[in-house]
């Protein structure tokens, strides 16, 4: 029975996408070919899936993994799993040892991009609704929005369960600035041969926007969510590249650039979240201090 032996476990919307086509392209480095099965979020609750968007049982959670040859870092990238209040204990449970990757953003940014994705499930641009006034309401009365940049006190459950060694924080930030420099850091934080240089030019998939028209995007995202599932490992890895160019070109045709965070939402959501930022810098021993202007 072959698992995982690290995992990325966030957070949203901080470039856990990108880090996770980086490493699959390493020959010592194993990525599930589900980017997120959520298991040790949603799938250890036993619930039926009947949204093809997580891993149900142990079962599949091992059919994940497979596949794996000669490489010796095994692992997956679950964005839920920063968030999930029993995520850290069922994954110290199953995977006692096994290493923990997090990489944060600005938490305002990350938090309102985070808003675009699931506003994205419900309305469209000829919607009644307004993104901004929405979210403008969401920082004054949802907790999950509320609690989304809390970094630091998330950090807190993994820190209780796991050793520090077993911990590598990392920041959006630097996979902008400085990808090798990150990328070669992660690779000796997974033992694999530093020196490998991956291939920076792959598309950047995961955008954001707001549809044009929400059915069009909820029917292609439950397409790819289907073959993700239930389709891609019978399907020959050089077909899983057009594929995934074909559905975004039409996943992205439909989109429209979000408007941007407005300067006093950000403060708001600055506000809130200070003292954890705080917190973490202290943590983390590096300055956040343009999280906080």
């Amino acid at each position: 029975m072959v698992l995982p032996n690290f995992l990325i476990i966030g957070a949203p919307k901080a470039g856990t996408t990108t880090l996770y086509n980086y490493l699959k392209q390493h020959p010592q480095i194993y990525m599930s070919f589900l980017k997120e099965p959520h298991f040790f979020s949603y799938g250890c609750d036993n619930k039926p899936n009947t949204k093809l968007s997580f891993v149900s049982n142990w079962q599949d959670y091992q059919y994940l993994f497979q596949k794996v040859s000669k490489q010796t870092a095994i692992g997956e990238a679950s964005t839920s799993y920063l968030y999930h209040p029993r995520a850290a204990e069922r994954i110290h449970h199953h995977l006692p040892n096994a290493k923990l990757i997090a990489i944060l953003r600005d938490p305002a940014e990350s938090t309102y991009s985070k808003f675009l994705m699931d506003y994205r499930w419900q309305f469209d641009i000829n919607s009644q609704h307004n993104p901004i006034k929405d979210f403008s309401l969401a920082i004054q009365q949802s907790p999950s929005v509320q609690r989304s940049g809390l970094y630091y006190k998330k950090l807190q459950r993994y820190l209780a369960l796991f050793q520090g060694k077993q911990l590598k924080i990392c920041l959006f930030e630097d996979l902008k600035r400085e990808p090798d420099a990150l990328l070669q850091d992660v690779f000796q934080f997974l033992e694999v041969d530093e020196k490998f240089c991956v291939n920076q030019s792959i598309p950047i998939y995961n955008s954001g926007g707001v549809p044009k028209n929400k059915f069009i995007y909820t029917s292609l995202n439950k397409v790819r969510k289907n073959f993700n599932m239930n389709l891609k490992p019978f399907i020959p890895n050089g077909f899983h590249k057009p594929l995934y160019n074909f559905y975004f070109s039409l996943r992205n045709s439909n989109l429209v650039k979000p408007p941007p965070l407005p300067s006093e939402m950000r403060q708001q959501l600055i506000e809130i979240y200070r003292e954890d930022i705080l917190q973490l810098q202290v943590f983390l021993q590096r300055d956040l201090s343009t999280w906080l202007n």
